[in-house]
């Protein structure tokens, strides 16, 4: 039986028995290998395949869903060698001499009908093609993807913006159009395959082609989530300050006692954030130069912090206390809580922790 059917456990580099921690760990060694911000190793196709594989595995429910379609799997037995059959070399000698003969005279009666003149001049058929994005320089015109429905897939990065074809039905030809940006989400309509090409709507309410090899399937939280990753820039080390609004003399001590890096914003009664600390695994960050006043914690924890979009690229989950805190004088923050304190954080929403 074939415990990983498509391939995730392998994408990571773990057994399909590990642990959860052994995930996340396994997410996070691969990531400094591969993420497109590491010279030399850095790979954005394989960092996209790895992060797709640690989104199904790092979810309980989805993780198990993957695991029961390994064990629905039919089993695959191996296939018994074919009778040998006749071969050429059983031929008799006889009638390798008249098919010598016939191949001959097919040969003159080729010649003759290549040097016959022709009677009438025959059109040529042109057939689509599609040039390659570096055979030929597309217009400056940055294409939309349809903005309503549901999306199927979004748009891989390849250095330079994709290149989008339309079919020029008058010449039966694919030509360059414009150029469709990295990350996009797209609907899928129609496939060519003898061009590798994809048909996708687009805003303008017609539909655009481009390379099968720059889509990936998912849709538009995928690709943010996609877009988070490859735009994450240099993890942050425990203790640093991402943000900060407001000085003053008050400071507090957090205590990350989850196995996953989190990320600390101290929110007033206005709702700004008047710090955002990022504290590792298993360790202690203290953050001083803070306005004395009463603060409402938020905090959230996943893999792969992105400076780009102010949230964790993969298995992100955020909560927020209930009540103020303020901090002379206070213990030390502990994420997350012991099951004693009561009452206990609520999770919200991904959007409402990115925000300043």
């Amino acid at each position: 039986m074939d415990r990983d059917p498509s391939g995730l456990y392998a994408r990571l580099g773990v057994d399909p028995a590990a642990p959860p921690e052994a995930i996340g760990a396994a997410f996070r060694r691969k990531a400094r290998i591969l993420h497109p911000d590491v010279p030399e190793t850095g790979d954005a196709e394989a960092f996209i395949r790895m992060k797709q594989a640690y989104d199904v595995l790092s979810d309980a429910g989805r993780r198990a869903a993957y695991d029961r379609t390994a064990t629905a799997a039919p089993v695959l037995r191996a296939a018994e060698p074919a009778p040998r059959g006749p071969r050429l070399t059983d031929l008799p000698i006889g009638l390798w001499a008249g098919l010598g003969g016939l191949f001959c005279l097919a040969a003159v009666m080729a010649v003759v009908q290549f040097n016959r003149p022709s009677l009438s001049p025959q059109r040529p058929v042109i057939r689509p093609f599609a040039p390659s994005a570096s055979a030929v320089r597309p217009p400056p015109t940055q294409m939309v993807a349809t903005a309503s429905g549901p999306t199927t897939h979004y748009v891989l990065p390849a250095g330079d913006d994709t290149v989008v074809w339309r079919h020029d039905v008058e010449r039966d030809a694919y030509l360059p159009a414009g150029h469709i940006a990295a990350f996009a989400a797209v609907r899928a309509l129609s496939l060519v395959p003898q061009h590798g090409l994809v048909e996708i709507g687009l805003a303008d309410g017609g539909s655009g082609f481009i390379d099968a090899m720059h889509l990936a399937p998912g849709d538009r939280v995928a690709a943010h989530r996609a877009d988070c990753a490859y735009n994450a820039g240099p993890s942050p080390r425990n203790g640093e300050v991402l943000a900060r609004h407001g000085a003053g003399p008050a400071s507090v001590a957090i205590n990350n006692r989850a196995a996953q890096p989190a990320v600390v914003k101290l929110r007033d009664a206005s709702g700004q954030a008047a710090a955002a600390v990022f504290v590792a695994p298993g360790d202690t960050a203290i953050v001083g130069n803070l306005p004395d006043t009463a603060y409402r914690p938020e905090f959230a924890l996943g893999e792969l912090w992105s400076r780009a979009c102010n949230g964790f690229a993969a298995g992100m989950r955020a909560e927020r206390f209930p009540g103020y805190l303020t901090l002379s004088g206070s213990a030390p923050l502990v994420i997350p809580p012991d099951l004693s304190v009561a009452p206990a954080p609520v999770d919200i929403p991904d959007a409402a922790f990115e925000r300043e």
